[in-house]
């Protein structure tokens, strides 16, 4: 067990595919290892630092691959893509969670190096939310409406001062005539 709720199965070595991702980022067959290494040096030169690696037994529950691309990275950082014979896993700190999912629907996973070219492109093809510059301007919004607001109070505060005050009325006073009662 690694992380908060991950779950690695004793069949996989994690340090073993740490040492492997450690000096070109890919931990996979042989002939699976070059297509994946275009791929990390294609994410690298947009800014993404990412991991890839190929499990070549099929773990028993589809959860287990992203619990494993969990533990790994949080050693690695940057978005680790794991590849199985039947589905993949993610986990990254560069992309949110439903870009990663959106990124693997219909993914090939038969083919982990079309799989990665896929992911890489569905991830940074996705309209990117800037939320520094929403959040930026939400402040902005804020600050402005609560001087508009405190002005505004002013305004009506001195109006009020400066404005003459109705005649004071004294008890029993009304402004409407009285009506008149008979004499009996």
């Amino acid at each position: 067990m690694t992380g908060l709720h991950a779950i690695v199965p004793d069949d996989v070595d994690l340090g073993a595919i740490e040492r492997g991702l450690a000096d070109d980022h890919v931990d996979a067959p042989a002939e699976d290892t070059a297509g994946l290494r275009q791929v990390v040096t294609k994410a690298q030169s947009e800014g993404h630092d990412m991991y890839f690696v190929v499990l070549t037994e099929a773990q028993p529950r589809f959860t287990y691959y992203r619990d494993i691309a969990t533990a790994l990275q949080e050693k690695t950082g940057g978005t680790v893509i794991v590849f199985g014979p039947n589905t993949i896993g993610s986990a990254s700190d560069d992309f949110s969670r439903v870009q990663l999912e959106q990124a693997q629907d219909n993914l090939n996973v038969s083919n982990p190096t079309v799989g990665a070219n896929q992911i890489l492109d569905r991830m940074t093809d996705q309209t990117q939310v800037p939320w520094t510059v929403v959040t930026v301007l939400l402040v902005v919004v804020v600050a402005i409406g609560a001087v508009a607001a405190r002005i505004l109070g002013r305004r009506r505060s001195t109006r009020s001062q400066t404005s003459p005050a109705p005649a004071a009325s004294t008890p029993g006073d009304s402004a409407e005539p009285k009506a008149s009662t008979p004499d009996a």
